[in-house]
């Protein structure tokens, strides 16, 4: 696998019933506090210019995440290792689409 696209179908607040997913309402701290806690991409070895420490990504919906898997030299890159966060409360979807290299003759 060359790259991964993490894409979030539910985010932060988000509440799930019967499958379907439904918004908060902007300004309603009770409806926010029965939806979606938790459940963020974690990336423990990754490293920015501000922390050191690994990347936490809060999960949005209807925003996605890119990031390579292989370094140009075709080595793994250990950066990209991840994981899900523990989801506190709610229901947390997700699709992963995965690019694969060029085959090359």
């Amino acid at each position: 696998r060359y790259a991964t696209v993490l894409m979030y179908l539910t985010g932060e607040g988000d509440i799930v019933e019967n499958g379907v997913r439904r918004r908060p309402s902007t300004g309603n701290d009770h409806v926010q506090e029965d939806g979606l806690q938790g459940g963020e991409t974690i990336f423990p070895r990754a490293i920015t210019t501000d922390y050191h420490d690994g990347v936490k990504v809060e999960p949005q919906s209807g925003k996605a995440i890119l990031f390579y898997n292989v370094l140009p030299d075709g080595n793994m890159d250990d950066l990209s290792q991840h994981a899900g966060g523990k989801v506190e409360k709610g229901v947390k979807y997700v699709a992963n689409v995965w690019i694969w290299d060029p085959i090359v003759n």
